[in-house]
């Protein structure tokens, strides 16, 4: 396996032949890698270095070793700019998926509590409320909970509402240009009630982002609350040199 002239450690070379095979698709998503004796035989070196190389896979999201199973591979983790005021259906044209959504719910309530006080509205304002399961290429990755304004002047008949709908793209429609947008993130572990609706597994965590999406004149439209399975994203934040 040592490649003449090489100084590369040889659990790392392997790594690296691996990773490549995994974003060339020769090894699938959800599929098993070859087992540590076959990778041991094709690369001629012993089981330790095998067993290093998948630890670092494992380390770097690309696969998940299961005991008495093998390394199986994972959906490759998107990248998203938290710097971009994106729609869930940007972000993930960004990235070559196709993004659907499943509407759970869609209502008219009225606000109290954190919506109040991030939307700045006095309790029991008529607001809108949709919640959505985020898919991307048919999987699903999140929960997303928007709640609207109507003050503004938007908008909303829920029976105009489908899986491909941006409401991004009805604010655009209705006159309503973003401005901007204010996002905090953070890890949590999800509700009983939201790992069945993501079908995850206790313990599994989510990144929760909430986002006070802003118009042209500085007023809030809305407060959105993502939360994605931690194993389908990265997050990257674009510094310019003047904020270093």
């Amino acid at each position: 396996m040592q490649k003449k002239g090489e100084n590369t450690p040889l659990y790392l070379q392997i790594y690296k032949e691996v990773q490549k095979r995994i974003k060339n698709g020769d090894y699938k998503e959800n599929e098993l890698l070859p087992s540590e004796a076959a990778l041991q035989k094709e690369f001629g070196v012993s089981r330790i270095t095998i067993r290093r190389s998948l630890q670092d896979l494992e380390l770097a999201g690309f696969v998940k070793i299961r005991k008495g199973k093998g390394a199986i591979v994972q959906p490759a983790r998107k990248y998203l700019d938290l710097v971009a005021a994106t729609s869930f259906s940007q972000e993930a044209e960004r990235v070559g998926e196709r993004a659907s959504s499943v509407i759970l719910k869609f209502e008219e309530i009225q606000a109290s509590g954190i919506v109040c006080d991030y939307l700045k509205m006095e309790d029991g304002t008529d607001i809108y409320h949709l919640k959505r399961l985020r898919l991307q290429n048919g999987r699903i990755i999140g929960i997303n909970e928007q709640f609207i304004s109507k003050d503004t002047g938007v908008i909303i008949r829920g029976d105009e509402l489908d899986e491909n709908t941006s409401i991004y793209a009805l604010y655009e429609e209705q006159g309503f240009h973003i401005s901007y947008a204010k996002e905090t993130i953070e890890a949590i572990i999800p509700s009983k009630e939201m790992q069945k609706e993501l079908y995850m597994t206790a313990g599994e965590p989510l990144f929760r982002r909430e986002r006070i999406t802003y118009d042209q004149n500085n007023q809030p439209l809305e407060l959105s609350i993502n939360s994605y399975k931690a194993n389908e994203y990265k997050y990257t934040i674009t510094l310019r040199r003047e904020e270093l």
